[in-house]
């Protein structure tokens, strides 16, 4: 056997077990990559206003600071006390014309996808035939279509929003026909995450039924 065949065979093994490497390590890169990234974003938020006041930049202090920031909100929100002290800001914020938009859009997409308020039906997941007939996207129903979008449309609407994967936070709205929507009975948290997922955490009750 020749030296150049040897060598292409060894070639060949090195590089079989640095793509099986790369797979076994790649859940484990990909969740210290994502650690880094909101470590950073978060540290950048209140790391300018920390070096502010320390004269220089203290690593990793502004993300401390935040997580801080959002325990405590968790915390006061149950409280009566920090229930009042929101409700004043909102009333605030409700008043700056701009803002005011911004912070009614958000809070209703929160209320209704996160907080559950509003109708039951107005949160559930769903299934729609998009973006073509015969391929299934999952989405959150979250209202009624605009009045005079059914007018014109002369068809009865519903809004669907369909979540990205990984990041259910971003989206698209789309409106679908009443009668194409197929509600589902899966929990709107199980339904968060068999999308995050990527469909590889699959709701108990699919994976139940599929058992039976």
């Amino acid at each position: 056997m020749s030296s150049s065949i040897i060598f292409l065979e060894m070639w060949t093994k090195i590089i079989n077990y640095m793509i099986k490497g790369l797979i076994t390590l790649l859940p484990l890169l990909v969740t210290i990559w994502l650690i880094m990234f909101i470590f950073t974003f978060m540290d950048n938020i209140l790391g300018g206003v920390i070096a502010l006041f320390a004269g220089h930049h203290i690593p990793g202090l502004g993300a401390i600071l935040i997580v801080i920031i959002i325990y405590a909100a968790g915390y006061f929100s149950e409280h009566v006390f920090g229930a009042t002290i929101f409700k004043l800001g909102e009333q605030l914020l409700y008043r700056i014309p701009i803002i005011k938009g911004i912070y009614t859009s958000a809070k209703q997409i929160n209320d209704v996808l996160f907080m559950h308020k509003g109708s039951e039906e107005y949160r559930r997941a769903c299934l729609v035939e998009y973006p073509r007939k015969g391929i299934y996207s999952m989405g959150f129903v979250t209202s009624d279509a605009a009045e005079e979008v059914e007018k014109k449309t002369k068809t009865k609407l519903i809004n669907v929003f369909i979540p990205n994967t990984p990041t259910p936070a971003t989206g698209f709205l789309i409106m679908v026909p009443a009668q194409d929507v197929v509600l589902l009975e899966m929990k709107t948290d199980e339904a968060f995450k068999y999308i995050i997922s990527g469909g590889v955490l699959r709701p108990a009750t699919a994976e139940s039924e599929t058992a039976a």
